[in-house]
């Protein structure tokens, strides 16, 4: 994840020299949306500078426009098979996720956030830096607006509210901070309370397998007891 809206705009600027290296044409779609979305990145910016602050609503704008662009870059990016650019571009989506959390805006569309968080947390194996990641996914969840907060058809599995609170429980599980799980879990029956019960059925069975330390099984454990379903005879 890039440390600043100013590290995401030099990574698009890498982005379409790379772009043009690889002689993707001039014309094309993707330069003009990379454009857009460096112009959403300098409103941003400039919008620390401005002597009244941007209200929540202009905040929440201004976050749609820039995860809608970020959303078409990842379609454009995929359908030519670059790979490297799309997950850079996802990168810049949890940029302005934490501009619009810092700014108290709303998260109207978070498909490309939990998309780059999916791919930050699969390239993170050090547990603080994955305690963080956890951190940070449940400031996501709660900057979400209430229809997607209120999203509980579980007909969809790849739905991006599901996806971001059962990411969260497999982040939090790997951190191994039993504060931080003990909250996940717990926000994880609110949020999901279809699937809370197969994730923690599932987290016995990855206790075992992949040889968690007994005070993390503890927690699962009792996260499982109250979740689980009764048995019908």
């Amino acid at each position: 994840m890039f440390d600043s809206i100013q590290e995401a705009q030099k990574a698009i600027h890498s982005s379409r020299d790379d772009l043009k290296r690889k002689s993707v044409p001039d014309d094309d779609s993707v330069f003009d949306l990379l454009l857009g979305l460096q112009q959403v990145l300098e409103i941003a910016v400039a919008s620390e500078h401005k002597a009244q602050a941007l209200t929540p609503r202009e905040v929440s704008d201004i976050g749609d426009r820039g995860l809608s662009l970020v959303d078409n870059l990842v379609l454009n990016l995929m359908e030519k098979n670059l790979l490297t650019e799309k997950q850079d571009i996802e990168q810049v989506a949890l940029v302005i996720a934490q501009w619009v959390i810092d700014h108290h805006g709303v998260l109207n569309n978070i498909q490309s956030v939990v998309d780059g968080l999916a791919y930050l947390a699969n390239a993170v194996h050090d547990k603080v830096i994955l305690a963080q990641i956890a951190v940070f996914m449940g400031q996501v969840a709660y900057a979400c607006n209430v229809i997607l907060k209120h999203d509980l058809d579980n007909s969809k599995l790849t739905r991006p509210w599901r996806v971001l609170n059962i990411n969260r429980g497999i982040v939090a599980t790997r951190s191994h901070d039993l504060e931080i799980i003990a909250v996940v879990y717990a926000d994880m029956i609110r949020n999901i309370p279809l699937d809370a019960p197969d994730f923690f059925s599932e987290g016995m069975s990855e206790m075992v397998r992949q040889n968690y330390p007994d005070s993390v099984r503890d927690v699962v454990q009792e996260f499982y007891e109250q979740t689980k379903l009764p048995v019908i005879h």
